[in-house]
């Protein structure tokens, strides 16, 4: 049997969700909605669930542009609060000489502060950068909130090896309460990344153990999906 990668897996935490990107989004996004306001009875459920579905296509579209394979949202709340993040996962082709592990050497030369990790016994870089705000943020004003830029790549070993960024964007309020919200979402999705796992064919996904006192739950993504998203968008 060939030992060539096929997929992926990571460890979702409570109250996020996969979605794939490109074929399978909207029974994705619908299946998300449905969960999400079950059993409410209430007469602005309607327009609640639109608002919602359109941010998340929106999600969706954006993910897509930027060749990515597979979305992962907070669609839950957290002491009343919207996690505010986003991660994206791509899977970039390479050309058949180009070895991942010169990709990750060339990432670390060019990014200052980047970090040499190592993921599930495969070489990875780790960057976070810190984006300022723009303008003035509010109802009816234009402007960017700050965020944070999280960002691994991530390399499989050994022959056939594949490449893989997964890009998470986490933003900041203006406040201190913003801060901690955002180290904390940081955290949470380092300690996501440490399960990512490369799956080979006829392999089943690893059931990993991560730094959090939270049942997870894995997701397991097939490489065939990073064709599908440059054919099929959300709409």
């Amino acid at each position: 049997m060939s030992g060539h990668t096929t997929g992926f897996s990571i460890v979702v935490p409570p109250g996020w969700v996969r979605i794939p990107v490109g074929k399978g989004s909207r029974q994705a996004v619908t299946a998300v909605l449905d969960r999400t306001f079950a059993g409410i009875e209430d007469p602005r459920v309607a327009g609640l669930r639109r608002q919602l579905q359109t941010a998340i296509t929106r999600q969706v579209r954006a993910a897509a542009a930027q060749s990515g394979v597979e979305l992962y949202l907070p669609v839950e709340r957290v002491h009343g609060v919207t996690v505010p993040a986003s991660a994206i996962v791509s899977l970039p082709r390479l050309e058949p000489a180009e070895d991942p592990a010169d990709v990750l050497l060339a990432v670390v030369a060019r990014r200052p502060g980047a970090e040499v990790v190592e993921i599930g016994g495969a070489p990875a870089v780790r960057t976070l950068e810190h984006l300022a705000g723009s303008g003035a943020v509010g109802v009816g004003e234009e402007g960017a909130p700050a965020r944070r830029q999280l960002t691994y790549y991530l390399a499989e070993a050994g022959a056939g090896a594949r490449y893989a960024v997964v890009s998470a964007s986490i933003l900041e309020g203006p406040d201190d309460g913003g801060a901690a919200v955002a180290d904390a979402v940081t955290e949470l999705i380092d300690a996501m990344l440490t399960t990512f796992r490369w799956v080979r064919r006829g392999q089943e996904p690893e059931r990993v153990q991560v730094p959090e006192r939270q049942a997870l739950e894995p997701a397991h993504v097939p490489v065939r999906a990073q064709a599908a998203a440059s054919e099929e968008d959300a709409r």
